[in-house]
């Protein structure tokens, strides 16, 4: 089955969509320190294999800035109706047209700031050395002509169609499989910027919607990429559907704005999301296997505890009647002790010890006579008379 999804998406891609390969480069502004700059000796100076001496700025990078923002929406441009994929962007062929306007606006843009700055870099260089006189041989040494910087700049788009060679179809499986994955790491990178319109809030704002817009646009374009996607952006749909056209959203709508937006957040839940609603009966099965599984794990354990309590149990019976074994030789043993005093004449010498005891019990303190009379007691407990 799997199989078969990838091949689909793999004409999908090569019938419905093209590869956006852009290409966008910049002057760096830096050149490379050498060891002469910092002035250090040969001895002075580390191998190169052990440290590198990094760069230095030879022009104010403020100056550049414009050309990385530019860039920058060059990029979300095709994020917006695209995907990344093998280097480049993936369109759906009806975003195409428009996709190419925009970019041609961009390249236009990128080039006049391009013929902005070759017409000011002398000055900019100037303008740099004065800010940082110390330096002025190092970086007088490094600098190059506006012509040759101005080979550094370029911004180029060119779409593509995807079409493997003949017999080798296999080799973009790994790369169609993970398609889908792409698309859900660029929802997750999208939602995730809400984070502090949303935690610790009560109320979502008009301007996080306009956030949730942006993600239902994208799933809808790219939907037909991978059937995952279509129960999220059933999900995000219905929400936009419900909360209000202006003001604030609150109570129960913001609720659910927020759950939504934690499975947003995650590329691996919504996937696992979006297959479990495509296939809710292997999910039911797999749930009623787990729910199986477990309640064999608690009737094994309830055979083993009764086994052991009845393994504890036999041991303790046998352990009382070895006591009892214990004791009663212990009895008969006392009991053949006194048998032998059958063999002497008990009346004689115990009977006058016994009737000296019991007069000089009745001269003694009530006292002694209780102390006597419980030591007869125990005496007498014991069995041995």
């Amino acid at each position: 089955m799997k199989k078969i999804c990838l091949n689909d998406t793999l004409i999908t891609i090569t019938e419905k969509m093209a590869l956006i390969v852009l290409t966008v480069s910049q002057w760096s502004g830096r050149k490379k320190l050498r060891a002469d700059d910092l002035e250090l000796t040969e001895s002075e100076v580390p191998s190169e294999e052990l440290v590198s001496l990094g760069s230095k700025r030879i022009c104010n990078p403020d100056a550049l800035r414009v050309f990385g923002t530019l860039k920058g929406q060059a990029d979300r441009a095709c994020l917006k109706v695209g995907t990344r994929f093998l280097g480049g962007y993936l369109i759906p062929n009806d975003q195409l047209a428009a996709l190419s306007g925009e970019l041609d606006v961009l390249k236009t843009e990128y080039e006049v700031e391009t013929q902005h700055f070759l017409t000011g870099y002398d000055r900019e260089i100037e303008d740099w050395i004065l800010r940082h006189p110390e330096w002025e041989r190092q970086l007088r040494i490094a600098v190059d002509p506006a012509a040759k910087i101005g080979t550094k700049f370029s911004f180029r788009y060119r779409p593509l169609i995807i079409q493997p060679a003949e017999g080798q179809h296999d080799t973009l499986v790994e790369d169609v499989a993970d398609i889908a994955t792409s698309v859900f790491h660029e929802i997750a990178q999208i939602a995730i910027t809400l984070e502090k319109s949303l935690i610790g809030k009560e109320a979502m704002s008009q301007h996080a919607l306009r956030t949730f817009r942006r993600v239902q646009q994208k799933l809808d374009i790219l939907s037909f990429v991978d059937p995952r996607i279509g129960p999220i952006l059933d999900q995000v749909e219905r929400f936009l559907r419900q909360v209000p056209p202006s003001g604030p959203v609150t109570g129960s709508m913001f609720q659910k704005g927020f759950g939504l937006w934690m499975l947003l957040c995650d590329e691996d839940r919504m996937a696992r999301h979006g297959a479990g609603m495509l296939n809710p009966v292997v999910e039911a099965e797999v749930d009623a296997d787990a729910e199986v599984e477990a309640e064999t794990e608690v009737a094994s354990d309830v055979e083993t505890t009764t086994e052991v309590d009845a393994v504890v149990e036999a041991e303790a019976e046998v352990e009382a009647e070895a006591d009892i074994a214990t004791h009663l030789d212990v009895s008969l043993d006392a009991s053949d002790l006194f048998d032998d005093f059958d063999d002497f004449d008990v009346e004689t010498p115990f009977l006058g010890v016994f009737e000296e005891a019991r007069l000089n019990d009745a001269e003694a303190e009530p006292e002694v006579a209780e102390v006597t009379e419980a030591e007869t007691k125990t005496i007498q407990d014991f069995g041995w008379f």
